[in-house]
């Protein structure tokens, strides 16, 4: 009985020390894309969040590693924030990595480009 009761009485106590937390929502980016598409990266905030809503995003070119566009910014409540961003460094339609960063999480996504099959 005393068990259950220390147990109760930690998760209340984890419950209520939990700090505020954002929830930011991100754009989700197709694995594959036809070259010649935008990658089109969005963050937006939900409008009870609180907290901390900067967002940190980065396109890295797969072959050669190099940043090749990056932008902080914050998330708003009242609409989704968009870029659209070439099809790969320089256009070129090269393999690429993104990457969303807030405070606390990371979310990566992979692209690939495929021709227009002309």
């Amino acid at each position: 009985m005393l068990t259950k009761c220390a147990l109760l009485g930690v998760t209340v106590g984890l419950l209520l020390a939990a700090p505020a937390s954002a929830a930011v929502l991100v754009q989700a980016i197709p694995k594959r894309l036809v070259c010649g598409d935008a990658i089109v990266p969005g963050i937006w905030a939900q409008s009870w969040t609180t907290g901390n809503r900067i967002v940190r995003m980065k396109a890295i070119d797969r072959r050669t590693g190099r940043v090749w566009w990056h932008k902080k910014a914050r998330a708003l409540k009242s609409h989704w924030r968009k870029w659209y961003l070439p099809s790969g460094m320089a256009g070129q339609c090269g393999s690429t990595t993104f990457v969303y960063r807030g405070h606390g999480w990371k979310a990566t996504y992979r692209i690939r480009f495929r021709s227009e099959g002309v």
